[in-house]
């Protein structure tokens, strides 16, 4: 068998993508919106210019990911891995809702649950609650299950991907917020306060870029880089 050479190890790189902006406040949240095409589109361009295109890509099975993945137009082999796949965040925000009294917390009003798009700031600002009261396992909600459960799928392509990149092989993943912040997370050793962090500001077609070291320990090239995206094409949502 063909050893990577130490090279060939250096190079390759882990590259994590959150898929272009979604739907957020139509009835169709799950695909992608005029603007998060675009988004897909400039990180196709970034791909190109890294020389990327070549390396294999894997993405969840949610239609957001899925056209994200398509729209990058990455010639190596393509996959569906179902463990890169969201929680569902309408269903936590919406079991903490019903919570709120016995958890003792404030919830956003209803003028903002009636028009999340405009009250996007508001729901940003309140949602690492509701991530740490799941994460803590006080929040209940049955269609997500455990946050252990969530953290062991999303996790589980990791030595998989390291696997890869000790071979010498890039790889291109395509997911979604709390996914990619909780896998980044893990990797670097970094705390679950760190994770609900990126998790709200981690933005649409977003480049986060690792590399692994020869003794196995995962280093962050660039977190969140949107420096392929015109300022107005920036969004969290």
């Amino acid at each position: 068998m063909i050893q990577p050479s130490t090279r060939q190890q250096a190079s390759a790189r882990l590259i994590l993508l959150r898929h272009g902006q979604a739907s957020l406040g139509t009835a169709d949240y799950d695909r992608l919106s005029p603007l998060g095409r675009q988004q897909a589109e400039a990180l196709r361009a970034r791909l190109e210019a890294a020389r990327m295109l070549d390396s294999a890509v894997v993405a969840g099975s949610l239609r957001r990911q899925r056209q994200t993945q398509a729209l990058l137009g990455i010639k190596g082999a393509a996959s569906i891995d179902e463990s890169l796949n969201e929680y569902i965040v309408d269903q936590l925000i919406r079991s903490t809702v019903e919570q709120a009294a016995s958890l003792g917390i404030e919830v956003p009003d209803d003028r903002a649950f009636a028009d999340p798009a405009s009250y996007l700031t508001t729901f940003l600002e309140w949602f690492p609650t509701v991530l740490d009261l799941w994460q803590s396992e006080r929040l209940t909600c049955a269609q997500n299950g455990l946050w252990s459960d969530f953290h062991r799928r999303v996790t589980s392509p990791i030595p998989h991907w390291s696997a890869r990149l000790a071979a010498g092989q890039s790889l291109v993943v395509v997911s979604s917020a709390g996914v990619i912040s909780t896998a980044v997370a893990h990797m670097l050793g970094e705390d679950l306060a760190w994770q609900r962090a990126l998790n709200v500001r981690l933005y649409n077609a977003s480049l986060t870029e690792l590399s692994l070291e020869e003794d196995g320990r995962w280093s962050a090239l660039r977190i969140n880089c949107v420096d392929h995206l015109d300022s107005a094409a920036i969004t969290l949502a």
